[in-house]
């Protein structure tokens, strides 16, 4: 699939970030940072944070005014017909792409808001194409829902594969969970094993993200790649954890109340193994998805034993905990100020590419030398030009 924005210019924003945490480290001067910049440069339409909301606003409020003057046109023309509002829905989305690759490849915008705005409109519109092409009354699916999360995947995926967008990747990642999902349960068994299988494609879908990554040498798809990993790390633990799996069992039986469920003892190692398989991973690796997931997980687990096991009222297990995590965290950056075991409270920056600072120093960055008028290599033998002669 060919990418849709310019990757040289995807990468070197990430190069320009770095950049700019050594300049505010005082690692390079302000000259040598215009330098770097001019070898590193980026021919995106680029803006602040509010200017890209900003724009998201304007191009939905132009999107809607433009999907109301199409059905006035074309309203009365598809309204006889049984597949009018689909008909019309391919003509947005058809729309929406044409105008979202002419913004990208004319304007050079990249998630700019403008950009991101339409790809969402036009994903919206080919879904509701597809729905009411199979659905005209929206009340009775023609069609299994697991046929419909297929048909959703067909199209996100080649979204996703040209855009990047994070986003897109997790609507994907939902979309793909919830296809096993549906499928699976269809079955008795299936609401037996359920736990078990959300957890093998979850580990899957992780193994598989960490292969793309070793293909995929550049960071265009960084950022969709973070956000399905932490969903993998999210959705494997979440499948195992013992509320999870009670609650859901009462709900997919349609019981009244939860009761207690088979194999409870591994679901209660699970939800204590598992938050602290992934903080011990993330302090090792310096994986930060990890250490995140891993804590919210572990305050999750918590929350799981005082649902079933409460021995305090819960405005003093959330006081108590609340001290305790206060009383840690300042502990932990206290102690981390001097790095120990490769570990650090202060900000390193987010270099993961060491190629980048060589090239830099080496090509972009040279340290301007030092000139002098005096003429060397005039002087007596002895003294190795130090002499009285010199």
């Amino acid at each position: 699939m060919k990418k849709a924005y310019n990757e040289t210019w995807v990468e070197n924003i990430n190069n320009q970030e770095i950049i700019d945490d050594w300049f505010l480290k005082k690692s390079i001067s302000d000259e040598q940072r215009n330098e770097a910049y001019t070898a590193f440069p980026v021919g995106f339409h680029q803006s602040n944070d509010f200017v890209k909301i900003g724009l998201f606003l304007f191009t939905c409020i132009v999107v809607a005014a433009g999907l109301f003057f199409v059905y006035l046109i074309l309203g009365s023309i598809f309204s006889e017909s049984r597949f009018g509002f689909s008909i019309i829905s391919l003509i947005y989305s058809a729309i929406f792409l044409y105008f979202l690759e002419y913004f990208i490849k004319k304007n050079n915008f990249y998630r700019s808001g403008v950009d991101n705005a339409l790809l969402y409109a036009f994903l919206i519109s080919a879904f509701v194409a597809v729905f009411q092409f199979t659905n005209i009354e929206f009340t009775n699916f023609e069609l299994p829902n697991w046929i419909y999360c297929i048909i959703a995947l067909a199209i996100l995926l080649p979204a996703l594969l040209r855009y990047a967008d994070p986003i897109v990747a997790f609507v994907t990642y939902i979309t793909w969970i919830a296809f096993w999902f549906i499928l699976i349960t269809k079955y008795p068994i299936g609401k037996v094993i359920i736990p078990f299988v959300i957890m093998i494609i979850s580990a899957i879908t992780y193994f598989f993200i960490c292969f793309w990554k070793k293909k995929e040498v550049g960071i265009y798809y960084q950022g969709a790649q973070n956000i399905i990993t932490i969903l993998t790390l999210a959705t494997f633990y979440y499948a195992g954890n013992y509320m999870v799996v009670r609650e859901g069992n009462a709900l997919l039986n349609g019981l009244t109340y939860s009761i207690q469920i088979d194999f409870a003892p591994l679901f209660y190692l699970f939800s204590t193994i598992i938050p602290l398989c992934y903080v011990v991973y993330g302090l090792r690796k310096h994986d930060r998805k990890f250490l995140i997931v891993g804590i919210g997980a572990a305050t999750f687990s918590m929350y799981t034993y005082y649902n079933y096991f409460s021995v305090v009222p819960l405005e003093w297990a959330l006081t108590i905990a609340g001290l305790l995590l206060i009383g840690v965290c300042v502990w932990a950056i206290r102690t981390l100020r001097i790095p120990k075991f490769s570990l650090t409270s202060k900000a390193i920056g987010t270099n993961e590419y060491k190629n980048l600072e060589a090239f830099i120093f080496n090509q972009a960055i040279q340290q301007p030398q030092q000139t002098s008028n005096t003429d060397y290599g005039k002087g007596d033998f002895g003294g190795g030009g130090a002499g009285s002669n010199y």
